[in-house]
């Protein structure tokens, strides 16, 4: 009886076990899905705030242009007291000035300027004569002239 005994335990410890094992498993996907909720709620959050800027920063300026008679010009759409409602990433230091600062080039000696000749350039060659057609000749066909199209048919 002894070795149906301990099959008997043997058989309820192994189930014990894989009973534990998928309590531990159930708990570490509840914990899982919670991280992930937390986190796309968290995510979902600061985009809704930089949203509602977003949409506050136009109606300001939609505000503005309906004021200025429905022109969008640069003083009218300039932030009035503040940099900016929208600031993505680092801000330059220097102010745009609208030009691309390139570097000012360094010449050697200037070449002499080009003497012009004192002769009249040639005049044009005349334009060439069309072809003379004969007496029957048919006119040359255009693609577009849809004019001997029966459109009835």
């Amino acid at each position: 009886m002894s070795s149906a005994e301990d099959r008997y335990r043997t058989a309820i410890s192994t189930m014990d076990a894989a009973a534990r094992e998928q309590d531990e498993q159930r708990g570490l996907r509840e914990r899982r899905v919670a991280e992930a909720e937390t986190q796309a709620r968290d995510g979902l959050k600061n985009e809704l705030a930089a949203a509602q800027k977003y949409a506050e920063h136009m109606d300001e300026l939609n505000k503005r242009k309906q004021s200025a008679g429905g022109w969008a010009t640069e003083k009218t759409l300039a932030d009035k007291g503040r940099e900016s409602l929208m600031q993505f990433g680092a801000e330059d230091e220097e102010a745009d000035t609208g030009r691309t600062p390139y570097p000012t080039p360094s010449y050697g000696t200037p070449m002499p300027a080009a003497v012009a000749p004192q002769t009249e350039p040639p005049a044009p060659p005349p334009a060439p004569e069309p072809p003379k057609r004969g007496r029957h000749a048919r006119p040359v066909e255009d693609e577009d002239d849809f004019s001997s199209t029966s459109w009835l048919v």
